[in-house]
C-alpha cells in the first residue's frame, strides 16, 4: 500500500513537470506565432506602402506625358486642318516654345512592385481583387511607357529626314508636317490618361484596404 502511494505521488509529481514544459513550449509558440504574424503584417504594410507612393509618381509622370503629347497633337490638328501652302510662319512659331526637336526616352517607377514579387509577402495577400488589379495596373504602365517612347522615336525619324518643300522657289519648312498627316491620332496620350485613371483606382483600392494602416 505504501508503495503504490509513492508510486502515485512520482506519477503526480512527473505529470506536473510535464504539464509545465507543454504549458511553457505552448506559450513560446503563441508568442512565436503572435510575433512573427505581428512581423509579417507589418511587412505587407511597408511593401504596399511604397507601391501606393511609387503610384502616385507615375501619376505625375503619365500626367506630364500625357499634357506634352497632347500639346504636339494640336500642333498635328492645326496641320492637318490647314492647306500645307496657306500655312504661314507666325502660326508655326506660336507652336515652337516647346521645341519641335525636343525627343526623350521614359522610364516609369517600378522598383517597389519588383521588391515586392520578390520578397514572398504576397502570399500573405488574401485579397485577389486588389493583387489583379496591382499587377494588371503595372502591366499597362510597361504599355503605356512603350507607346510613349515609341512615338518620340517615330517623331525623332521623321524630324532627321525632313526636306523643306519649295513655295514659288523658296524653301519653306513645316516642322513634323509629314509625321503628323500620319501620326496626329498616335493614341500615346490617351494611354497615358488611361493608366494614370488606373493607378489613381488601385491607389484607392489599396487605402480601402485592410493592409495598409
Amino acid at each position: 500500500m505504501k508503495k503504490l502511494k509513492f508510486s502515485v505521488q512520482k506519477i503526480g509529481k512527473y505529470l506536473r513537470e510535464v504539464s509545465v514544459v507543454v504549458i511553457g513550449v505552448a506559450i513560446t509558440l503563441s508568442v512565436s506565432y503572435w510575433i512573427t504574424n505581428r512581423t509579417e503584417k507589418n511587412d505587407v504594410a511597408l511593401y504596399l506602402e511604397a507601391i501606393k507612393i511609387e503610384m502616385e509618381e507615375n501619376i505625375k509622370s503619365l500626367d506630364k506625358e500625357a499634357g506634352d503629347m497632347e500639346y504636339w497633337n494640336s500642333y498635328g490638328h492645326f496641320l492637318t486642318s490647314q492647306n500645307k501652302k496657306s500655312i504661314s510662319p507666325d502660326s508655326i512659331k506660336s507652336y515652337d516654345h516647346q521645341g519641335f526637336s525636343s525627343f526623350r526616352e521614359i522610364a516609369f517607377q517600378t522598383s517597389a512592385f519588383e521588391m515586392f514579387k520578390m520578397s514572398g509577402t504576397m502570399r500573405l495577400i488574401d485579397d485577389k481583387e486588389l493583387l489583379k488589379s496591382i499587377w494588371t495596373v503595372y502591366r499597362n504602365l510597361e504599355s503605356a511607357k512603350w507607346s510613349v517612347n515609341s512615338y518620340y522615336e517615330i517623331k525623332k525619324e521623321y524630324m532627321e529626314k525632313e526636306i523643306p518643300f519649295i513655295l514659288e522657289g523658296t524653301p519653306i519648312s513645316i516642322p513634323l508636317y509629314d509625321f503628323f498627316m500620319i501620326y496626329s491620332n498616335h493614341g500615346a496620350d490617351h494611354n497615358c490618361r488611361k493608366v494614370s485613371g488606373e493607378l489613381q483606382e488601385t491607389i484607392a483600392k489599396l487605402e480601402k484596404s485592410k493592409y495598409i494602416k
